[in-house]
């Protein structure tokens, strides 16, 4: 059988540097490259709101091309439209970038893994957005912290003290802390006096709800799964995920997922979030494996919801590799080398769609867990309704509590 390592409209170049010198398709400083493009019409003005997130444009990471779009869609499917106003969240924070925020009715920071101690790294406050206490206190508008994670990876150092200080205030400042993930509160509010413990709330990131969301991309309502194994693996901080058996883990996984193809009769599509992913090619070219590559960080979000619709089943690595399909009622069997992915599992009441990278038998263990998932793949679909459903209805009380402080 001929092997095909790549699909025609995202062709791998030859040579790690020259993919990396053509991800960008814009400039990263310019906000034309990174204004998140959403998907619903949104041409009026009745809110006007500035959001801090870690924006991004066509050619980096795709989970962050989606999800700022996908955060705006969500405020604005409420019927009302909203001119927004994008603050970076790894840029300097200047008095400018306090009065912008201070002309809208409000601010939304998220959703993200934004608190994260090495992106972004700085000692003003610890987290990705360098917004001091001080300018935290100058901003006068309602504040709400909307799907943001507690990113901070297994053995990964300690925050550093500026961040419970940084923290204290902005949860004092804000109307409420919608964190991801029930991990990510227990771990958050370690931070926070007790007093500001009833601020910390559950708050699933919205990549979670686009079939509920944009029901006109899904309305074809056959849902047809196409024939393949979608896998995803991550590499940045590839030394806290598969600490000293990195070699041996991506051999297993590539075994794993190869077997399972074997067996299911599925083909292997990889799918890259980032640029670091392509690592994994060489590990499935070594294994033999026959598998096609979709390089996600080029596609829109249109396009990147359109490709998790598709698979019969997601191997992801990466957070927003379950999320967003999830969020398409797509199938998932997370790879898990960072806590919030069993976390997420945990709070939709699915622990076991889950192989952990810190277990044995990693192979063995995708080939049981995957073939438990597609033999029932339509009860699956069923619970992935269900679960999306109870997400659904907590947003809907989130966004109208923030937005009825605006009215």
């Amino acid at each position: 059988m001929k092997k095909i390592y790549s699909l025609t409209k995202s062709l791998i170049p030859k040579g790690l540097k020259n993919q990396v010198k053509n991800m960008v398709f814009g400039d990263p400083q310019d906000p034309k490259y990174w204004e998140p493009k959403t998907i619903l019409p949104n041409s009026g003005n009745y809110y006007q709101l500035a959001h801090v997130a870690a924006f991004t444009g066509k050619g980096s990471n795709a989970g962050d091309i989606l999800l700022p779009a996908v955060l705006r869609d969500l405020f604005v499917g409420k019927g009302k439209e909203i001119n927004w106003t994008s603050v970076h969240v790894r840029y300097a924070v200047t008095d400018d970038a306090i009065q912008k925020i201070n002309n809208s009715q409000g601010l939304i920071i998220g959703g993200g893994g934004l608190f994260l101690r090495d992106t972004n790294k700085n000692d003003i406050s610890g987290w990705q957005w360098a917004c001091s206490g001080e300018q935290l206190k100058a901003i006068k508008v309602p504040i709400c912290i909307f799907a943001v994670g507690y990113n901070r990876f297994r053995g990964q150092e300690e925050f550093d003290n500026v961040f419970t200080d940084n923290l204290r205030v902005l949860a004092e400042k804000s109307l409420y802390l919608g964190i991801r993930n029930s991990g990510s509160i227990n771990a958050i509010i370690k931070y926070l006096p007790s007093e500001f413990h009833h601020k910390v709330i559950f708050q699933p990131c919205m990549t979670t709800l686009t079939s509920i969301l944009y029901p006109e991309l899904f309305n074809d309502s056959k849902k047809d799964h196409q024939s393949f194994i979608a896998l995803n693996c991550a590499f940045d901080r590839d030394e806290l995920r598969f600490g000293q058996r990195k070699e041996q883990l991506l051999k297993e996984i590539a075994n794993g997922v190869i077997q399972l193809s074997k067996k299911t009769g599925l083909n292997i599509k990889y799918y890259a979030h980032f640029y670091k992913d392509f690592e994994m090619i060489d590990v499935l070219k070594a294994n033999n494996a026959n598998f096609e590559v979709l390089n996600l960080g080029k596609l829109s979000p249109p396009q990147i919801i359109e490709a998790y619709k598709a698979p019969a089943l997601v191997l992801g690595m990466r957070g927003h590799a379950q999320m967003i399909p999830f969020g398409c009622q797509t199938p998932i069997l997370s790879l898990v080398s960072h806590d919030k992915l069993q976390w997420f599992l945990d709070d939709i009441n699915q622990s076991h769609w889950s192989v952990d990278l810190l277990e044995n038998h990693v192979s063995d263990k995708i080939v049981e867990k995957g073939l438990e998932i597609l033999n029932s793949q339509s009860s699956t679909i069923e619970i992935i309704k269900n679960e999306q459903q109870k997400l659904w209805n907590v947003t809907q009380v989130n966004v109208k509590r923030f937005l009825d402080v605006l009215s």
